[in-house]
């Protein structure tokens, strides 16, 4: 099967940072799917975050078929484990290094369904613009052998999903450059974190109770 040998410079530090943002959080309900020709869950939405870290740290290039890529049906299955959850922040943060050429849903109607939940994308486009090397198999002296492979990509659409649900796009291409990006979406998490615990309510009439009985 065909590696992409320029994801595979990525896949680890990917594994590492997502593991990581797994790690940062508290009390979330956190879950992983998977894609390629089409999508998979490798974990529903859980608190065991060790058993989720351990899931994300065991996958391999080529688990899946990886001829294609179908983002439009990893959102979709993102939202259905999304939809019933009654948390007032709800979030994808989507990572791939392709254009979606795959898949019975459009990534525009995905992105649709995700703000009509009130479902933040923020998305991660990794690896080089367009072009990467890929085994092609040995020579004599069985010496791997790699072609150089054109992927397409569509950072515009990226764009457009976050930019319509209140998220945020990011171009990771680098490993340093992918883990800021993660950085920041951890910042941002934690923000929305703030802003969504309400009012806090307290007793103020202490102060007031001497003046007023002076009055009085």
């Amino acid at each position: 099967q065909v590696e992409r040998r320029g994801f595979a410079m990525y896949s680890e530090a990917a594994k590492n940072v997502t593991r990581d943002l797994v790690g940062r959080r508290r009390d979330d309900r956190i879950g992983a799917v998977i894609f390629a020709e089409n999508a998979y869950t490798l974990c529903p939405l859980t608190l065991d975050y060790s058993i989720l870290s351990t899931m994300i740290a065991d996958l391999q290039l080529g688990v899946i078929d990886d001829k294609a890529t179908a983002i439009g049906n990893a959102i979709g299955m993102s939202i259905n484990r999304l939809r019933k959850s009654d948390a007032k922040s709800k979030v994808i943060i989507l990572l791939t290094d392709g254009a979606s050429n795959a898949g019975n849903l459009p990534p525009d109607q995905a992105t649709s369904f995700a703000k009509t939940l009130g479902i933040k994308i923020y998305t991660v486009l990794v690896g080089e613009k367009d072009e990467s090397e890929v085994a092609s198999g040995f020579d004599f002296f069985r010496n791997q052998i790699f072609r150089t492979h054109s992927t397409p990509v569509n950072p515009e659409l990226l764009r457009r999903m976050s930019k319509e649900t209140g998220g945020a796009f990011f171009e990771a291409t680098d490993t340093n450059s992918l883990v800021r990006s993660f950085h920041a979406i951890l910042d941002a998490l934690e923000r929305s974190r703030i802003a969504d615990r309400g009012v806090i309510y307290g007793e103020v009439f202490p102060q007031y109770l001497w003046p007023a009985l002076f009055l009085a």
